[in-house]
């Protein structure tokens, strides 16, 4: 056997070794369920106190807050996007996307090949076993597309983490939203239950009334189901109030049996709403999930160049040694390329156009549901203002009258019947005045989610 045989023969197994030495090894990961345990524990209160410091988001700003005080709008937008378990199983994805930038600037890995034909007959004949080596490489193909796929894997890798952080947008501001209805629910359900008490007291008292012949039978009916009525609405109430708590626990990755203790909100006179335009151009600017768009866009035209680089033919160098049975040694490079007859990838091509035109037509689709679900949140909130104005109004004086026939009523001056029924229409208003106040709160939040922000 010749040096240079053995020495190439050496350096192959060599290069053979290394290279099955460099290779990761399989560690199984299996799903046990202490892991299904560990996943529904609460976070510790330490873990969001430094996690909410170092907050890391376009949209949403760091927060320092006292985890023994009772939890403000911004703590619980915060704590939203840090412990909340959707978005930490969607926060995963982002590590596949890197892992994708990562294997796009790959080269592929050369390969060997080895063969031995041993002679059978006739024997004794002087020939000796052949044998061939040879050594591929498919390098030239991706030295001309490797920028173009960096390019669209960290187009890709962009748009999966503006995604994410539209999505940890939408949950902050969910959140929030949960937040607001827990407030008011509270508030309304204790209104409710009032309701309730002096909706049943009257009925008593016409009821007495109807049975001194002071007033007729259908008053009766009329106030039963009036009493009937509120007691439902109270019980509504409640039930609404604990679902909304349920859900709220859900979303800040607490137990359902925690108790969020929620700081009341502070009165404040809103600014004034900007107008339409204003709005659209914010949300055009401020909106992650139209840069999202964009950058799969990016990454999509980057996609169409690709697929037109791969109408060319692919070439490969394969580098030979061998030896056949007379023990001829013979050693030669051999190169194979594609001929761009019949595909040359307009399948692709076409493919990877028509995905442009997709996304370039869904961006505009975007844009125009974007403007529309702004007018109709304007619409809706101007309109809600207007009532609340005029509610607060007719609340004012209605409480007016009832603290007025309240002092009548320890005079002597009316009758309980008619002192309760003056507070009944009274606390109905300001059930409305809080109903409406919610909505118009919610629908704040709700203008703020469509355009990018900042909560009020």
């Amino acid at each position: 056997m010749s040096r240079i045989v053995r020495v190439s023969r050496l350096l192959m197994a060599s290069v053979l070794i290394t290279g099955i030495a460099a290779c990761a090894a399989y560690q199984p990961k299996p799903l046990q369920e202490s892991d299904a345990e560990a996943s529904l524990n609460e976070p510790t209160v330490a873990t969001l106190v430094q996690q909410a410091a170092g907050l890391r988001h376009p949209l949403i700003a760091p927060l320092i807050f006292d985890p023994s005080a009772p939890l403000t709008l911004d703590a619980v937008t915060v704590i939203a996007v840090i412990a909340n378990p959707d978005l930490a199983a969607l926060r995963v994805q982002q590590q596949v996307a890197d892992a994708q930038v990562f294997a796009s600037g790959l080269f592929p890995d050369p390969q060997l090949s080895l063969s031995v034909d041993r002679v059978l007959s006739p024997s004794g004949a002087g020939l000796v076993a052949a044998y061939g080596t040879g050594l591929s490489l498919d390098v030239l193909g991706k030295f001309f597309t490797r920028r173009t796929d960096q390019e669209v894997a960290r187009n890709v890798s962009s748009q999966v983490r503006l995604d994410i952080a539209w999505a940890e947008w939408n949950t902050a501001g969910g959140a929030r939203l949960q937040a607001i209805r827990q407030y008011y629910l509270a508030r309304i359900e204790v209104l409710g239950r009032g309701v309730a008490v002096l909706a049943t007291r009257l009925l008593e008292s016409i009821d007495a009334a109807v049975a001194h012949g002071d007033l007729k039978g259908d008053d009766l009916q009329v106030q039963r189901n009036a009493a009937l009525d509120a007691m439902l609405r109270a019980d509504t109430a409640s039930k609404a109030l604990e679902a909304n708590r349920l859900e709220l626990n859900r979303m800040l990755g607490l137990s359902p049996n925690a108790a969020a203790l929620l700081a009341p909100l502070a009165a404040s006179e809103p600014p004034a709403l900007p107008s339409t335009a204003e709005l659209l151009a914010a949300a055009r600017r401020q909106r992650l999930d139209l840069q999202a768009l964009e950058q799969g866009y990016a990454g999509q035209e980057a996609s169409v160049a690709r697929a037109v680089l791969g109408q060319y033919p692919r070439v490969g160098i394969t580098l030979n040694r061998g030896r056949d049975t007379s023990e001829v040694h013979t050693w030669g490079p051999a190169v194979n390329l594609d001929l761009p007859l019949w595909n040359r990838n307009r399948g692709e091509i076409a493919l990877a156009s028509a995905t442009r035109a997709q996304l370039r037509a869904e961006f505009a689709a975007r844009l125009h549901q974007t403007r529309a679900d702004i007018v109709a949140l304007v619409a809706a909130l101007n309109a809600d203002q207007g009532m609340l104005s005029t509610a607060r109004n007719e609340a004012t004086l209605l409480q007016k009258s009832a603290a007025a026939y309240a002092a009548a009523g320890q005079r002597g001056d009316l009758t309980r019947m008619v002192v309760d029924a003056t507070r009944l229409t009274a606390l109905d208003k300001q059930i409305a005045v809080l109903s409406l106040e919610q909505s118009c709160a919610e629908q704040r939040v709700a203008l703020a989610l469509m355009t990018g922000g900042p909560f009020p």
